[in-house]
């Protein structure tokens, strides 16, 4: 059931200071623990589209059970110190540069062993294990902050009139082939939550998009706002990935990508030019 956004109804002020217009006008959970935000139009008009509520919760919900699995698997090898199975060495050196030849990334670790064993005095080197350890960090908390609840605004690309708290004209508030984004406010904001804006994806663009791949955006972004990192290469550049230290802390698609091969048992994106992007495969999770 649709309802007036809180900060509508009482005409509250933006929090990030900058202008004071808002776009957005209406809320609606789609499932628990899915709220969605969007522009409401005059009645009979029907919008967001059925279908594409449809499918913007299916992806939250995939995208949810993605992070969890992902965290688990990476908790087996790295807690439990379960060996690295195949898949999970391809996905480290595909989506994080943590090459499988024994290679150092650049200087930035001091061994790169596979299922090396256990030895109290390498707790704190930069091993493969401390790498691995990172990647698991991040998992966790995106695990967390979407399982806990996620809240997703429709980009409305055609018809947006307010970016950034500015009026626009309409069609003009971002490019046209945007999938997604997160306003980064950047730093002295201490609370992940709160440190950067809200996901912003284009609900139309769902239903074109297979399960997996909606999930993507959503991963991504959520990268984006709880991780704090940037777009240093995407999945289907040719530079793809960047160096190890960047993909730890500086490339949202490292995450999203490795979420969905750990949880989907298949190589995500396994190159530049691979259809996945728009159509990965995979049932619901």
């Amino acid at each position: 059931m649709p309802f007036t956004k809180l900060t509508t109804a009482l005409n509250l002020p933006r929090l990030n200071g900058n202008g004071p217009n808002r776009y957005t006008d209406t809320n609606e959970f789609l499932s628990p623990g899915v709220l969605i935000a969007y522009h409401a139009r005059p009645a009979p008009a029907i919008y967001p589209a059925i279908a594409d509520k449809a499918a913007v919760n299916a992806a939250a919900i995939q995208a949810r059970n993605i992070v969890r699995i992902a965290n688990d698997v990476m908790a087996k090898v790295v807690i439990l110190r379960r060996d690295e199975s195949p898949l999970f060495t391809q996905t480290m050196e595909r989506h994080f540069n943590l090459r499988s030849d024994g290679t150092l990334a650049g200087g930035h670790l001091v061994e790169n062993v596979i299922n090396k064993p256990f030895k109290l005095g390498a707790i704190f080197r930069h091993d493969r294990r401390w790498a691995l350890e990172q990647i698991r960090q991040g998992m966790l908390s995106l695990s967390f902050h979407l399982n806990t609840g996620m809240y997703l605004i429709d980009l409305d690309l055609a018809n947006r009139t307010v970016t950034g708290g500015n009026v626009v004209a309409a069609g003009t508030a971002v490019p046209a082939n945007t999938e997604a984004y997160v306003y980064r406010w950047g730093a002295g904001r201490p609370l992940c939550g709160f440190r950067n804006g809200e996901i912003h994806v284009d609900f139309q663009m769902m239903t074109n998009y297979s399960l997996n791949s909606g999930a993507r955006v959503i991963i991504h972004e959520a990268g984006h706002k709880f991780l704090d990192v940037v777009d240093t290469f995407y999945a289907h550049s040719v530079n793809y990935p960047p160096a190890l230290n960047l993909c730890l802390t500086a490339n949202a698609d490292s995450f999203a990508w490795a979420a969905v091969s750990l949880a989907t048992g298949v190589l995500a994106m396994p190159n530049a030019a691979s259809n996945d992007w728009a159509q990965t495969f995979g049932p619901a999770l």
